[in-house]
């Protein structure tokens, strides 16, 4: 049992407890110094039958009710001194994949807040979204994704994840590199078929890509995002910083290409 999770609810409805994965997502909490108290946890399905109540976002110990403790202390939103730890567990929740939050007056008990799987969402009283307290709306949406984060982190090469999904082939090292797998891939450096130890249907970390045109879409809007380094060097590349000067022969004017065109040409091209 985690040491940052205690149990209150055996007497409840929801007496079972969190599932091993929200366990492992919350982990985040030990570093903050924080404790966190389920007073409403796991429960069985519909068709298992059992006692049960609400959202099936408690199925299975999905999500929890809990209240939160620092340096012994009970934790509540409503103290303007407690709201940044509030705001971090959210935040960093989210960035953990952590996906639904519910806090505020008029929603369960005060300074309790549901946290834990489902559809992504904050929301307050009455269990609605438009009534979810300022605090709780902004550290939800000023955090990154799992994805985001990852990006950011540089766990993921965005764009050698596109490639991969796109192409359904494993984007390799640039020639003379460390060896590290690199963005900077040509349409020739990418094998027409995937090597046997690749699995196609995952990036080059081995993490899940949903396949279709709106997930590298979404790769590529966290791609674009992303500050790329600085590169004098008058050569062509897919992360040189400086636009590349092409001579359009039929027209006899220059037409400035930025590397991004160039990577979403290709990748229009896999498209086709």
């Amino acid at each position: 049992m985690a040491d940052y999770i205690t149990y209150r609810n055996q007497g409840a409805t929801r007496n079972q407890p969190l599932d091993d994965d929200l366990a492992k997502r919350l982990a985040y909490l030990q570093k903050m110094g924080v404790t966190m108290e389920v007073f409403s946890g796991g429960q069985p399905t519909k068709e298992e039958g059992g006692p049960r109540t609400g959202s099936v976002r408690h199925d299975h110990g999905g999500a929890a009710d809990a209240f939160f403790y620092k340096d012994g202390r009970k934790l509540d939103w409503a103290n303007q001194s407690d709201r940044p730890i509030f705001e971090q567990i959210v935040s960093q929740g989210k960035a953990n994949g952590i996906t639904g939050f519910g806090a505020g007056p008029g929603y369960m008990q005060p300074g309790s807040m549901h946290i834990g799987g489902g559809t992504p969402g904050v929301w307050g009283a009455d269990g609605k979204s438009a009534n979810a307290p300022e605090w709780l709306s902004k550290a939800y949406g000023g955090a990154p994704s799992s994805m985001m984060a990852q990006v950011q982190s540089k766990q993921i090469d965005p764009i050698a994840e596109v490639v991969a999904a796109a192409g359904n082939t494993a984007p390799q090292a640039v020639a003379g590199s460390s060896g590290t797998p690199s963005a900077t891939v040509a349409a020739s450096d990418v094998p027409a078929t995937p090597p046997a130890t690749a699995d196609a249907s995952k990036g080059l970390l081995g993490i899940e890509i949903p396949k279709g045109l709106p997930a590298m879409l979404q790769f590529s809007a966290l791609a674009m995002n992303q500050q790329q380094p600085q590169d004098d060097t008058p050569r062509g590349g897919l992360l040189q910083s400086q636009p590349v000067q092409v001579q359009q022969l039929s027209m006899g004017q220059a037409k400035t290409y930025k590397p991004w065109e160039q990577y979403l040409g290709l990748l229009g091209g896999r498209l086709a």
